[in-house]
Protein backbone atom coordinates (compact mmCIF):
# COMPACT_ATOMS: atom_id res chain seq x y z
CA UNK A 1 0.00 0.00 0.00
CA UNK A 2 1.46 3.35 -1.02
CA UNK A 3 1.90 6.35 1.28
CA UNK A 4 -1.39 8.18 1.79
CA UNK A 5 -3.38 5.07 0.89
CA UNK A 6 -5.46 3.69 3.74
CA UNK A 7 -8.02 1.03 4.27
CA UNK A 8 -10.56 2.27 6.76
CA UNK A 9 -13.99 0.81 7.40
CA UNK A 10 -17.17 2.07 9.06
CA UNK A 11 -17.97 0.45 12.38
CA UNK A 12 -21.05 -0.34 14.46
CA UNK A 13 -21.22 -1.20 18.17
CA UNK A 14 -24.53 -2.56 19.46
CA UNK A 15 -25.65 -1.21 22.83
CA UNK A 16 -28.07 -2.32 25.51
CA UNK A 17 -30.41 0.67 25.60
CA UNK A 18 -32.68 2.25 22.99
CA UNK A 19 -30.47 5.22 22.23
CA UNK A 20 -28.23 5.48 19.18
CA UNK A 21 -25.22 7.73 18.61
CA UNK A 22 -24.16 8.62 15.07
CA UNK A 23 -20.50 9.63 14.79
CA UNK A 24 -19.48 11.70 11.75
CA UNK A 25 -15.76 12.00 11.08
CA UNK A 26 -13.90 15.01 9.77
CA UNK A 27 -12.69 15.89 6.30
CA UNK A 28 -9.73 13.80 5.04
CA UNK A 29 -9.90 11.65 8.20
CA UNK A 30 -11.34 8.16 8.77
CA UNK A 31 -13.91 7.11 11.39
CA UNK A 32 -11.15 5.24 13.25
CA UNK A 33 -10.33 8.31 15.33
CA UNK A 34 -13.74 7.88 16.98
CA UNK A 35 -12.98 4.39 18.31
CA UNK A 36 -11.97 5.42 21.88
CA UNK A 37 -15.08 7.61 22.24
CA UNK A 38 -17.27 4.93 20.65
CA UNK A 39 -15.97 2.27 23.03
CA UNK A 40 -16.58 4.57 25.99
CA UNK A 41 -20.16 5.36 24.95
CA UNK A 42 -20.90 1.75 24.09
CA UNK A 43 -19.80 0.67 27.58
CA UNK A 44 -22.51 3.02 28.92
CA UNK A 45 -25.12 1.16 26.87
CA UNK A 46 -25.37 3.30 23.74
CA UNK A 47 -25.40 1.88 20.24
CA UNK A 48 -22.74 3.64 18.18
CA UNK A 49 -22.51 3.89 14.40
CA UNK A 50 -19.62 5.53 12.56
CA UNK A 51 -20.09 5.55 8.76
CA UNK A 52 -17.32 6.16 6.24
CA UNK A 53 -18.19 9.24 4.21
CA UNK A 54 -17.57 9.29 0.47
CA UNK A 55 -13.96 9.72 -0.65
CA UNK A 56 -12.48 8.91 2.75
CA UNK A 57 -10.54 6.02 4.22
CA UNK A 58 -8.76 5.13 0.99
CA UNK A 59 -6.61 7.72 -0.86
CA UNK A 60 -6.82 11.49 -1.36
CA UNK A 61 -7.62 11.13 -5.05
CA UNK A 62 -10.97 9.58 -4.10
CA UNK A 63 -12.12 12.96 -2.78
CA UNK A 64 -12.14 14.35 -6.31
CA UNK A 65 -15.60 15.20 -7.62
CA UNK A 66 -17.21 14.58 -4.21
CA UNK A 67 -19.44 17.43 -3.08
CA UNK A 68 -20.48 18.35 0.46
CA UNK A 69 -24.05 17.30 -0.29
CA UNK A 70 -22.70 13.81 -1.05
CA UNK A 71 -21.30 13.62 2.49
CA UNK A 72 -24.62 14.83 3.86
CA UNK A 73 -26.43 12.16 1.84
CA UNK A 74 -24.12 9.46 3.22
CA UNK A 75 -24.71 10.65 6.79
CA UNK A 76 -28.48 10.77 6.26
CA UNK A 77 -28.49 7.18 4.95
CA UNK A 78 -26.83 5.96 8.13
CA UNK A 79 -29.28 7.99 10.22
CA UNK A 80 -32.16 6.27 8.40
CA UNK A 81 -30.74 2.87 9.37
CA UNK A 82 -30.55 3.85 13.04
CA UNK A 83 -34.08 5.27 12.96
CA UNK A 84 -35.51 1.83 12.25
CA UNK A 85 -34.47 0.53 15.67
CA UNK A 86 -33.64 3.36 18.07
CA UNK A 87 -36.04 5.78 19.73
CA UNK A 88 -33.59 8.62 20.13
CA UNK A 89 -30.44 9.44 18.21
CA UNK A 90 -27.64 11.85 19.05
CA UNK A 91 -25.21 13.02 16.38
CA UNK A 92 -21.59 13.78 17.21
CA UNK A 93 -19.44 15.29 14.48
CA UNK A 94 -15.81 16.36 14.21
CA UNK A 95 -15.07 19.48 12.15
CA UNK A 96 -16.81 18.85 8.80
CA UNK A 97 -18.80 16.12 10.54
CA UNK A 98 -20.02 18.68 13.06
CA UNK A 99 -21.39 20.83 10.25
CA UNK A 100 -23.13 17.80 8.78
CA UNK A 101 -24.57 16.99 12.21
CA UNK A 102 -26.13 20.45 12.41
CA UNK A 103 -27.69 19.97 8.97
CA UNK A 104 -29.24 16.69 10.15
CA UNK A 105 -30.54 18.16 13.40
CA UNK A 106 -33.91 18.97 11.80
CA UNK A 107 -34.68 15.27 11.46
CA UNK A 108 -37.41 14.19 13.88
CA UNK A 109 -35.39 11.29 15.29
CA UNK A 110 -32.46 13.49 16.35
CA UNK A 111 -32.53 14.28 20.06
CA UNK A 112 -29.38 16.38 20.22
CA UNK A 113 -26.17 17.40 18.47
CA UNK A 114 -22.54 17.62 19.56
CA UNK A 115 -20.19 19.64 17.38
CA UNK A 116 -16.47 19.12 17.94
CA UNK A 117 -14.50 21.89 16.25
CA UNK A 118 -17.25 22.49 13.70
CA UNK A 119 -16.79 25.52 11.48
CA UNK A 120 -19.37 28.21 11.15
CA UNK A 121 -16.36 30.26 10.12
CA UNK A 122 -12.72 29.39 9.43
CA UNK A 123 -9.76 31.55 10.36
CA UNK A 124 -9.37 34.28 7.72
CA UNK A 125 -12.45 32.79 6.10
CA UNK A 126 -12.79 35.19 3.15
CA UNK A 127 -9.04 35.18 2.46
CA UNK A 128 -9.04 31.38 2.53
CA UNK A 129 -11.73 31.27 -0.15
CA UNK A 130 -9.75 33.62 -2.36
CA UNK A 131 -6.55 31.67 -1.74
CA UNK A 132 -8.17 28.37 -2.66
CA UNK A 133 -9.57 29.89 -5.84
CA UNK A 134 -6.18 31.04 -7.09
CA UNK A 135 -4.46 27.89 -5.86
CA UNK A 136 -6.86 25.83 -7.93
CA UNK A 137 -5.73 27.66 -11.06
CA UNK A 138 -2.18 26.38 -10.75
CA UNK A 139 -2.32 23.09 -8.84
CA UNK A 140 -4.69 20.18 -8.37
CA UNK A 141 -3.40 18.98 -4.99
CA UNK A 142 -1.84 20.55 -1.98
CA UNK A 143 0.20 19.02 0.84
CA UNK A 144 -1.02 19.69 4.37
CA UNK A 145 1.13 21.96 6.47
CA UNK A 146 1.33 21.86 10.26
CA UNK A 147 3.33 24.60 12.03
CA UNK A 148 6.14 23.31 14.30
CA UNK A 149 4.25 24.11 17.53
CA UNK A 150 1.39 21.88 16.37
CA UNK A 151 3.21 18.78 15.15
CA UNK A 152 3.50 17.09 18.55
CA UNK A 153 -0.22 17.58 19.16
CA UNK A 154 -1.13 16.11 15.78
CA UNK A 155 0.90 12.98 16.45
CA UNK A 156 0.51 10.08 14.02
CA UNK A 157 -3.12 10.49 13.00
CA UNK A 158 -4.24 8.30 10.12
CA UNK A 159 -5.39 11.04 7.75
CA UNK A 160 -4.69 12.19 4.22
CA UNK A 161 -1.51 14.26 4.16
CA UNK A 162 -2.39 15.91 0.86
CA UNK A 163 -5.75 16.75 -0.67
CA UNK A 164 -7.51 17.93 -3.83
CA UNK A 165 -7.87 21.71 -3.78
CA UNK A 166 -11.42 21.37 -5.12
CA UNK A 167 -12.33 19.23 -2.11
CA UNK A 168 -11.04 21.90 0.28
CA UNK A 169 -13.37 24.36 -1.47
CA UNK A 170 -16.28 22.03 -0.72
CA UNK A 171 -15.49 22.10 2.99
CA UNK A 172 -15.61 25.91 2.97
CA UNK A 173 -18.88 25.81 1.02
CA UNK A 174 -20.29 23.49 3.68
CA UNK A 175 -19.35 26.01 6.39
CA UNK A 176 -21.10 28.78 4.43
CA UNK A 177 -24.20 26.61 4.02
CA UNK A 178 -24.16 25.72 7.72
CA UNK A 179 -24.23 29.36 8.80
CA UNK A 180 -27.38 29.86 6.75
CA UNK A 181 -29.29 27.04 8.43
CA UNK A 182 -28.31 27.84 12.04
CA UNK A 183 -31.61 29.63 12.85
CA UNK A 184 -33.48 26.44 11.91
CA UNK A 185 -31.65 24.41 14.56
CA UNK A 186 -33.82 23.93 17.63
CA UNK A 187 -32.45 20.71 19.13
CA UNK A 188 -30.15 20.76 22.18
CA UNK A 189 -26.57 21.38 21.09
CA UNK A 190 -23.19 21.01 22.76
CA UNK A 191 -20.53 23.12 21.04
CA UNK A 192 -16.94 22.14 21.82
CA UNK A 193 -13.77 23.69 20.43
CA UNK A 194 -10.08 23.63 21.26
CA UNK A 195 -8.47 26.83 22.46
CA UNK A 196 -5.58 25.95 20.11
CA UNK A 197 -7.63 25.36 16.95
CA UNK A 198 -5.43 26.39 14.00
CA UNK A 199 -8.21 26.08 11.39
CA UNK A 200 -11.53 27.22 12.84
CA UNK A 201 -12.11 30.79 13.99
CA UNK A 202 -12.36 31.20 17.76
CA UNK A 203 -15.55 33.15 17.01
CA UNK A 204 -17.21 30.09 15.50
CA UNK A 205 -18.69 28.60 18.72
CA UNK A 206 -20.30 31.91 19.64
CA UNK A 207 -21.66 32.39 16.12
CA UNK A 208 -23.33 28.98 16.39
CA UNK A 209 -24.68 29.60 19.90
CA UNK A 210 -26.01 33.05 19.04
CA UNK A 211 -27.80 32.00 15.87
CA UNK A 212 -29.33 28.62 16.70
CA UNK A 213 -32.87 28.52 18.02
CA UNK A 214 -32.05 25.86 20.62
CA UNK A 215 -33.19 26.41 24.20
CA UNK A 216 -30.45 24.11 25.43
CA UNK A 217 -27.02 25.12 24.16
CA UNK A 218 -23.59 25.13 25.72
CA UNK A 219 -20.08 26.12 24.66
CA UNK A 220 -17.16 24.17 26.11
CA UNK A 221 -13.53 25.11 25.42
CA UNK A 222 -11.04 22.24 25.43
CA UNK A 223 -7.62 23.12 26.77
CA UNK A 224 -4.30 21.83 25.47
CA UNK A 225 -5.72 20.29 22.32
CA UNK A 226 -5.77 21.25 18.68
CA UNK A 227 -8.39 21.07 15.94
CA UNK A 228 -9.14 17.38 16.64
CA UNK A 229 -9.46 16.59 20.34
CA UNK A 230 -11.74 13.56 20.46
CA UNK A 231 -9.00 11.50 22.11
CA UNK A 232 -9.43 13.27 25.46
CA UNK A 233 -11.31 11.50 28.25
CA UNK A 234 -12.78 14.76 29.57
CA UNK A 235 -14.38 15.22 26.14
CA UNK A 236 -15.93 11.74 26.28
CA UNK A 237 -17.29 12.48 29.77
CA UNK A 238 -18.77 15.80 28.70
CA UNK A 239 -20.50 14.19 25.71
CA UNK A 240 -21.99 11.39 27.84
CA UNK A 241 -23.12 13.96 30.42
CA UNK A 242 -24.86 15.94 27.67
CA UNK A 243 -26.61 12.84 26.31
CA UNK A 244 -27.75 11.73 29.77
CA UNK A 245 -29.08 15.21 30.55
CA UNK A 246 -31.21 15.30 27.38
Amino acid sequence: MRENEYKSEPFFLEGANRIGVLLLHGWSSPPDEFLPLATYLNALGYTVSAPLLRGHGTRPEDLECVRWKDWLEDARKDLRVLEKKYQKIFIVGISMGGDLAMHLSEEKSVAGVVSLGAAAKYKLHSAAKIGLFFMGLTRKYRKKYFPPWLRDKVGNRKEYMYYPVESAKEVVRLADATRKILPRITKPILIMQSDYDHLVSNKSPQIIADRVGSNIKEIVWVKDGYHVFVDKKEVWEKISEFIEKI
